[in-house]
């Protein structure tokens, strides 16, 4: 039998893009697929789903160009659909098998095409949405994986904001507004989110994650770009007390995080590499640390071990942070660009985004 080595993680990534609701009635669904490539004959299939109570995979393999798979769904939900290669043409193309995203509702979709990643999907009025998504985002020239110049990027927030005001009550724009409403995008163009948002429907609005990015735009209108930095004072590793204020005159990058947030200590090497590349450009990095009393080795040791040179600070109870509330911040990692005059100019940076953006500023 094919073993799906690393359905798990897959399984874990997708779970997030699913809303958990027992309650809601199942209607039935059928997949059904027409791939007439020879690469695909044989192949396993795998259908990753969330169903509205629980977390679903379902396998089958490709007979004579045709598969079918059938469940139920709560709602039209964004499925993943894997194709795994048979050892022969894994080993020509020294790829695993091919990967696509499409909405799954209750009814009929069919999937037809030579290869999986080609193949035109039909069905619920959710992926017709999802198709004219994803033609928009083609004719920018927008690919999920590589690099992305700052163009790009721009090219594709304004392509998602043009389908949100479009499709104001699909479930596409719901998944969509859940997915991006990330505190950069939401500071950066806070009126057309702000009004994109409240044309969605009330429903969603009161839903927890509608009401999740509500709460991220009233941040975003209390610290968006161009607004002032608040100040706070806290203790570092030695007990000295440090203001953000201290720096003024510098650029600062206030950076909330904490020695258990995984996500965290993965963007420690990008801050490093920033701050060894412009600490002597009149920048800086100010680390707030949501640990808590008990982990406060952890936090130290954690400093130590990911080498992080700048200042640190943490009043040591978790998200009860006293300059953690005051910038309203819900998770981790969660950061502001501030100049010298203290005023925030960038929100939520990741990865090498600091990089690119100092490299425009200093």
């Amino acid at each position: 039998m094919y073993r799906f080595k690393n359905f798990k993680a897959l399984s874990v990534l997708w779970l997030s893009l699913f809303v958990l609701n027992t309650g809601i009635a199942q209607e039935t669904f059928q997949l059904k697929g027409n791939l007439s490539g020879p690469a695909m004959e044989g192949s396993v299939v795998l259908l990753a789903y969330h169903n509205g109570k629980s977390f679903k995979n379902d396998t089958t393999r490709i007979r004579h160009g045709h598969f079918e798979l059938k469940g139920t769904v709560a709602k039209p939900v964004k499925a993943l659909l894997f194709v795994g290669y048979s050892k022969e043409e894994e080993a020509k193309t020294e790829k695993r098998g091919e990967t696509i995203h499409f909405y799954l509702d209750s009814g009929i979709t069919n999937i037809k095409g030579e290869r999986v990643v080609t193949a035109t999907i039909t069905g619920s009025p959710a992926q017709r949405d999802f198709a004219i998504l994803q033609q928009s985002l083609k004719s920018i020239g927008w690919k999920v994986m590589g690099k992305k110049e700052a163009l790009i990027l721009a090219k594709r927030d304004s392509v998602h904001l043009a389908f949100l005001k479009s499709h104001p009550a699909s479930q596409v724009s719901f998944d969509l507004m859940k997915e991006i409403g990330r505190p950069n995008l939401l500071a950066e163009r806070y009126d057309e989110m702000s009004e994109i948002y409240s044309n969605l429907s009330e429903e969603w609005r009161d839903s927890e994650d509608g009401q999740r990015v509500g709460r991220l735009l009233l941040g975003a209108k209390k610290l968006g770009i161009g607004k002032d930095a608040i100040d706070f004072t806290m203790n570092d590793v030695s007990g000295n007390p440090i203001s953000l204020s201290d720096f003024r005159g510098q650029y600062v990058f206030l950076d909330f995080w904490a020695s258990w947030c995984v996500p965290c200590r993965a963007e420690n090497p990008h801050l490093v590499e920033a701050y060894e590349k412009f600490k002597d450009k009149n920048f800086t990095i100010l680390g707030v640390s949501l640990d808590k009393e008990n982990g406060k080795q952890k936090w130290l040791d954690a400093i130590e071990k990911d080498g992080l040179p700048w200042i640190h600070v943490s009043d040591l109870k978790g998200f009860d942070n006293a300059a953690a509330k005051s910038y309203e911040v819900q998770s981790i990692p969660m950061n502001y660009l501030i100049d010298p005059e203290g005023k925030i100019v960038a929100v939520g940076l990741r990865g090498k985004q600091l990089i690119r953006h100092l490299e425009k500023t200093l």
